[in-house]
């Protein structure tokens, strides 16, 4: 879905040979990687005997949420110095 996402984008970025302000929002919004439920960690947390290996959700999503809106700011910042 994020290929076609981006193929979608390019098609109406003016130049072709540089990313567009959206192209650039996306990139950085899909690293940042917004995590609903941490398998993983969960998993892991379980296996080495976690009484709650899903108290860390909460934690997670703030972190997540947080790191997204970094991010995003950052990039629309430096959008905005060129």
């Amino acid at each position: 879905m994020g290929l076609k996402a981006m193929k979608s984008l390019q098609k109406r970025n003016k130049d072709k040979n540089k990313l567009s302000d959206e192209m650039a929002i996306f990139i950085v919004l899909n690293t940042a990687s917004i995590q609903i439920i941490p398998t993983t960690v969960i998993a892991i947390r379980n296996s080495l005997g976690s009484k709650n290996p899903t108290s860390i959700l909460l934690p997670v999503w703030i972190a997540t949420v947080c790191a997204a809106v970094a991010a995003i700011s950052a990039a629309k910042i430096l959008i905005k110095r060129r």
